[in-house]
């Protein structure tokens, strides 16, 4: 006596498709995570950042990142999350560089937007961690802001 199939074979492709719709929801879901994590920084990188800020931003800014002489928008609080609480590192960053200091957008290295922006999470309720915020835009895009 053979035995028994354990699935009618009018079923198995069904079970089939079933299993192969799961498998792929799973890399699916696997890879968005990996893709979408929150930003990681160091406190010595955040101390890097408060120094670049003292000496690059704080006039526009503020000494408390919102009280500055010259009209430069709050970069902490209910601003900087309705701004840029929906977006990445990366979207931060890329601002900062295009667009900051106002008298010398783009002329600061790499490594000092990236300690500003980690100085800015710092500010705005994010924790440090082990690893440096990295200075690519690739790795920074993968860093979500959403709390």
């Amino acid at each position: 006596m053979s035995p028994r199939p354990l699935l009618h074979p009018a079923f198995a492709g069904a079970a089939l498709a079933v299993a192969m719709v799961a498998c792929v929801s799973a890399a699916w879901t696997s890879t968005a995570f990996a893709q979408s994590q929150g930003p990681s920084f160091t406190t010595e990188q955040v101390e890097r950042g408060r120094a670049a800020y003292n000496q690059n931003c704080q006039d526009c800014h503020g000494s408390t990142l919102d009280n500055g002489e010259f009209g430069g928008p709050p970069l902490k609080g209910g601003y900087f999350r309705n701004h840029w609480g929906a977006g990445s590192v990366a979207d931060l960053a890329g601002y900062a560089k295009a667009l900051m200091p106002p008298d010398r957008p783009g002329r600061l290295s790499d490594q000092t937007y990236t300690d500003l922006v980690a100085f800015l999470l710092s500010n705005n309720g994010y924790d440090p961690g082990s690893r440096e915020l990295p200075s690519d835009a690739a790795e920074q895009q993968k860093m979500s802001l959403k709390k």
